[in-house]
């Protein structure tokens, strides 16, 4: 927009340039000369308008993306809702049945969403030795042998395909 402007004064500076030229019987070679000038700045200025109204298109247009990902994401959240609840509830009560304590319970869910050891650390606002420590923990109480095998214990009922009957 600032270019635009700055455009814009250069063409009112060159017609006032020309008019002033013009009374005081300044040789019509330089007069020439600066009406090519205008007619530069004159399609610069053009160009430019053409240039924010593609801009302004294209960001219309990613708006309209934008709002129909939101509502898409949205329709998913209300459809997902209460199977989420009960998977979480599930989670919930396979936790209880490995004897997790409240803290572990909170590492095992973040290591199943893959957070990082040291994102969980500064999630729950402690160290990442104390993390490393809840998550061998866990895996010993679950009799599971890492983090792969504790999502893959939650995930792989929930994507596999269901069995077709015969």
């Amino acid at each position: 927009m600032r270019n635009l402007i700055v455009l814009v004064l250069f063409a009112v500076f060159f017609i006032f340039d020309i008019y002033l030229d013009v009374k005081e019987g300044i040789p019509m070679l330089h007069i020439w000369h600066e009406v090519a000038l205008f007619v530069v700045a004159v399609g610069a200025i053009g160009w430019q308008l053409y240039v924010i109204f593609q801009k302004n298109l294209s960001i219309s247009h990613l708006n309209v993306e934008l709002l129909e990902t939101k509502k898409t994401y949205q329709e998913w959240k209300l459809k997902t809702r209460s199977n989420a609840q009960e998977i979480r509830h599930m989670i919930d009560q396979q936790f209880g049945l490995w004897h997790l304590s409240p803290s572990e319970k909170d590492v095992a869910l973040l290591l199943i969403k893959g957070f990082s050891m040291k994102e969980i650390a500064e999630f729950r606002s402690t160290h990442e030795k104390t993390v490393r420590q809840q998550a061998t923990t866990i895996y010993k109480k679950s009799s599971l042998s890492g983090r792969q095998e504790l999502a893959a214990f939650f995930l792989e009922d929930i994507l596999s395909t269901p069995e077709t009957t015969a």
